[in-house]
């Protein structure tokens, strides 16, 4: 008592010098003269609780290394849940307008001030900080116990807890000064009581297979299926698909989750959109290749190590891997398309590292779903750091509001989350884990499931494993989590024998978990490659939510990689919209999930009809969902075209655009500030119209062009070999700051960009799609009076208005393809307004000989007609008119979409069964603009009046063209992209839309096709 009346007066007064004290002297005795006042000091965070069971040892040895994250709070909390709940909750107006890559820290992260207030007071007290975190929440400091003590005026203790580990806490509340205190949340990383665990729950079932046993690689065309080796040795040892354990063709399936629909006939099989599989543990990469080998999948598996990552080698004796396998796996099963990056913490992190895991996965923002099956029960959590589950709070807010969906394991213990067998602590009660019942990420419970013999449609309950070992589907009602006004999305759902253990105020609910739930019974589990030696590959049938979240996982991929998400972005945080449309899932009706071994003796929880907090709203049951969870969000805003006088506004040849004349190097990004000159508003501006020049490459590569601000798609705008000279029209989203940005592959590139537009959400002119018509062949007399090629220096007429569907008056501009052949020199074609005078800018480079295209959105003159000019030699031109602008009130306003690659023939994304992949002589590719079949499930691409992409071809075996038309009409008399053998080319396509699909036809030769989606006109 003594001790803590003498802390709490220090805490409150001047510190007197140390020798003072040291020497028993009196402090009213001896005062110091010129003693600089130290700061006031104030308690940050809390004394953990010890848990029960733990015994008390020796105090840590003081050079004991320590790793603290000192967390701050956002600079305005209540605005930051309230921009959460905004962009997630359907309806909204700011629904799905999420912050942009790096905004975080400068919209809601703490002052400047605020961080250099902390930093400074931690220097004062003796400590080393780094730098903040890049969301600005938090300073990392690595020490010592000793220093730490000293510095933060603590003690610290040793416990041997009821699990065999050996820890230690702090014994005090850590001070800071007053200034600091007043912005700083917490502290963590004074005790590592708590451990995160893996929620996987393994089968006694294993068998070996050959290591020859494989099939070959192939593209990610379809729904992925065990090789016949593997299930030769399944059924030799009497397994059999649906009854115990589920291969994911069989998961796909109709009467289980129906994603086998998006793959065959959409062509959706998740890629473009990136995972982010959180782990603490190494993942064995002979494994991952085992099972990629047997299913012939393609699927990308990266690795980023945070703190160093983990040490331990994988292997099945010690269990190290597992968890990483089954995720990795029932992603790359289920979503084959997807990228999977693998963020890995180190093994037995310490809580400060466990933290930086998650923060990590969030700041880099390249990863748009996140899957974690890793969990901590919230009493414990609670009780020893509550400074480490307000942190996750704010990571999972900031996720949200970047539009990254977060999938969490509800925890395999049942309605006793704590409970890991005999002497846990908070073992036998009512719990729920941590992070699945975070309020800003969407809990996973488990079912079991079957298919009856002979039966269509499977049989489900709740999870709920007798013996040794049990487990069940996680799930209850949190204490410590509570929703509210417009952010409680579970507003008027309670599952039975939900209670108000949150205290929660009128208006308000606990947070109830789990919210969906998918195959976690081991005993009808997934089967997972896990385990080699010289002579085997092991395959083990695995269960528990660990399974269910990154099923999840891939659910949600599937719904960013469809074709209404393309055209409407992520669904980000998506708990919002499955309450509204909880009659999209399968409601799980029986079972419970009470695990009588825990101790706890009670009867909560049972599944029924509706919401239950043993299965949640019920499993997933696409493409359905897929598609309801995408056109929950409205249409991006309409906007207009207003045409500008062509002008160079980049040429890093001679520093237009840039500060140097340095070419973009490998690598690179060059922003490139659009708005504000030219012609173009400073405000208002939704996208630009560039024509784009690649010269003097040293490599092979491509350019990229997208909105500053947001993550680099997974698209290209721009391929080039070295040496050669390459345009392509680019009609590109602009950032928030005006800014798009210029991303360069492959060596050293020049780049020259000409602005002929932008798009504006004011007035200006609206598109109209036509048939496309050949207006301009010099070589056949079509559109000028004879057949002589264009001359050196000439300038080409043509009449564009008042024919081939285009008004007489009223336009302002005209979409037309262009060609160049038979050149007998290098140069290029300008096209501009008759009228006015030549702009010093191209629209078309080529060499001699060269057969080439590009896309021209160009101003038309007042008496419409548009000029074309040569630079040198002669070449004839071919010109295809696709639409025209008008100021006249009729046609369709532009709609931008993130950059988003909708074909790619050789790895089959959006090729559906029986289309041809590549394309060959005469061959139509249909790339399908639906979710759904069926009328109303068109989606915004189908319901389009027409689409602006960028077509590349490539791999081509014979000189020819591509043509791009809607599907269920006549192919037009028109190209869009000209090749010759071998060549890649890309060329930007504007096509108009007729229902379900648009055609890709290939006249000579076999070709891949790539095609990425850049936006969509409308007539909303």
């Amino acid at each position: 008592m003594a001790r803590s009346a003498a802390r709490r007066w220090n805490r409150y007064r001047p510190v007197i010098l140390a020798a003072a004290i040291g020497l028993g002297i009196s402090v009213a005795q001896v005062p110091v003269a010129g003693a600089a006042v130290s700061p006031e000091l104030r308690p940050v965070g809390s004394v953990p609780a010890v848990p029960h069971g733990a015994a008390r040892l020796a105090a840590p040895a003081a050079d004991q290394p320590v790793q603290l994250n000192v967390e701050l709070a956002p600079r305005d909390p209540a605005a930051l849940q309230a921009f959460v709940t905004a962009v997630s909750t359907p309806g909204s107006p700011q629904y799905r307008q999420y912050l942009k890559k790096g905004q975080f820290a400068t919209t809601f992260g703490p002052s400047k001030a605020s961080i250099d207030t902390v930093t400074e007071a931690l220097k004062a007290q003796g400590l080393q900080p780094g730098p903040v975190s890049a969301d600005g929440l938090s300073i990392p400091v690595h020490t010592t116990i000793g220093e730490a003590a000293r510095a933060l005026h603590v003690g610290f203790a040793g416990y041997r807890l009821a699990d065999g580990r050996t820890s230690y806490a702090n014994t005090d509340a850590a001070e800071l000064p007053s200034t600091a205190a007043a912005v700083v949340t917490g502290i963590v990383g004074l005790n590592d009581l708590v451990k995160p665990v893996a929620h996987h729950t393994r089968s006694s079932r294993t068998v070996a297979a050959p290591t020859s046993a494989s099939s070959p690689f192939q593209p990610n065309t379809a729904t992925p299926s065990y090789c016949s080796d593997i299930k030769n040795v399944l059924a030799s040892n009497g397994l059999t698909d649906t009854q115990d354990y589920w291969e994911p063709a069989t998961l796909s399936a109709n009467y289980a989750y129906g994603t086998s629909q998006l793959y065959n006939q959409y062509g959706n099989i998740g890629s473009g959109v990136n995972v982010g599989v959180f782990e603490l543990e190494n993942y064995s990469q002979a494994d991952i290749d085992a099972f990629k080998q047997c299913f012939g999948l393609r699927t990308s598996v990266s690795a980023v190590k945070v703190d160093g990552g983990p040490t331990a080698p994988a292997d099945m004796n010690t269990g190290v891997g597992l968890e990483s396998a089954l995720d990795i796996e029932i992603l790359a099963g289920l979503a084959p398309g997807a990228g999977i990056t693998v963020y890995q913490g180190p093994d037995n992190p310490s809580p400060a590292q466990y933290l930086d895991v998650y923060r990590r996965m969030v700041t880099d923002d390249s990863v748009q779903v996140i899957s974690t099956s890793w969990g901590i029960c919230e009493p414990n959590l609670r009780d020893v750091d509550p400074t480490l589950m307000s942190s996750e709070a704010t990571i999972f807010q900031t996720a949200a509001a970047q539009g990254q969906t977060v999938v969490a394991a509800s925890g395999d213990s049942g309605s006793t989350d704590c409970y890991q067998g005999a002497g846990s602590p908070h073992g036998s009660e009512l719990a729920v884990d941590d992070p699945a019942a975070q309020p800003n990420v969407l809990g996973v419970g488990g079912t079991r499931m079957t298919l009856p013999s002979g039966g269509s449609s499977v049989v489900q309950s709740t999870w709920n494993t007798t013996g040794n070992p049990s487990g069940a589907s996680g799930g209850g009602v949190s204490p410590n989590e509570v929703l509210s006004g417009a952010a409680n999305y579970q507003s008027g759902v309670q599952g039975a024998g939900y209670s108000n253990v949150c205290g929660a105020a009128s208006g308000e609910q606990c947070r109830q978990v789990p919210d969906v739930s998918a195959l976690a019974d081991p005993s009808t589990g997934y089967l997972v490659a896990y385990g080699h030696d010289a002579t085997s590959q092991y395959w083990t049938i695995i269960g528990g939510t660990s399974g269910a979240a990154p099923l999840w996982a891939a659910i949600i991929a599937l719904s960013d990689a469809s074709q209404s998400c393309a055209a409407n972005g992520a669904v980000g945080l998506v708990n919002p919209a499955l309450y509204q449309n909880a009659n999209l899932l399968t409601d799980v009706t029986t079972g419970t999930n009470v695990i009588p071994d825990s101790g706890y003796t009670g009867n909560l929880y049972s599944a029924g009809t509706g919401y239950d907090l043993a299965t949640g709203l019920g499993t997933p049951k696409a493409p359905t969902l897929v598609e309801a969870l995408c056109a929950a969000k409205p249409a991006s805003v309409g906007s207009t075209f207003t045409a500008v006088a062509p002008t160079r506004v980049l040429d890093t040849r001679s520093a237009i655009g840039t500060s140097g004349t340095a070419p973009l190097g490998a690598g690179a990004t060059l922003p490139l500030h659009v708005t504000g000159a030219n012609g173009v508003p400073s405000s208002g501006v939704t996208a630009v119209v560039l024509n784009v020049t690649a010269t003097e490459p040293t490599d092979s590569g491509f350019l990229t062009l997208y909105p500053d601000g947001q993550p680099r798609p997974a698209s290209s705008n721009l391929n080039f070999v070295p040496g050669e000279t390459i345009p392509n029209l680019v009609t590109v989203p602009v950032g928030s700051n005006g800014v798009v940005d210029i991303y360069n592959k492959f060596g050293t590139v020049h780049v020259v960009a000409d602005l002929f537009g932008y798009y504006a959400t004011g007035a200006g002119s609206l598109y109209n799609p036509l048939t496309p018509a050949r207006v301009l062949d010099t070589r056949s007399a079509i559109g000028t009076s004879g057949t002589a090629p264009l001359g050196t220096g000439a300038t080409l007429p043509l009449q564009v208005t008042g024919a081939n569907g285009v008004p007489s008056s009223g336009v302002t501009a005209v979409v037309l393809n262009v060609t160049a052949t038979e050149s007998t020199d290098g140069g290029y074609l300008t096209l501009y307004p008759d009228g006015q005078s030549r702009p010093a800018s191209s629209n078309l480079n080529f060499v001699a000989g060269e057969t080439i295209p590009n896309l021209v959105t160009v101003p038309v003159g007042s008496n419409g007609v548009v000029d074309i000019y040569n630079r040198f030699g002669t070449v004839h031109v071919i010109a295809d008119l696709f639409g025209y602008f008008t100021s006249s009130g009729t046609g369709y306003k532009f709609h931008t979409s993130t950059p988003q690659r909708l074909l790619d023939t050789r790895s089959g994304q959006g090729v559906a069964p029986g289309q041809p992949a590549p394309v060959g002589a005469g061959g139509v590719l249909a790339l399908p603009l639906t979710d759904t079949a069926g009328p109303g499930n068109a989606g915004p691409l189908a319901n389009a009046a027409g689409l602006v992409l960028n077509v590349t071809v490539t791999g081509s075996t014979d000189g020819g063209f591509l043509t791009v038309y809607p599907s269920n009409v006549a192919r037009p008399a028109s190209s869009n992209l000209n090749f010759v053998a071998g060549q890649t080319i890309p060329n930007a396509v504007v096509t108009a839309v007729n229902g379900s699909a648009i055609d890709f036809y290939n006249r000579f030769g076999t070709v891949q096709v790539i095609a990425d989606l850049f936006g969509y006109y409308a007539s909303n």
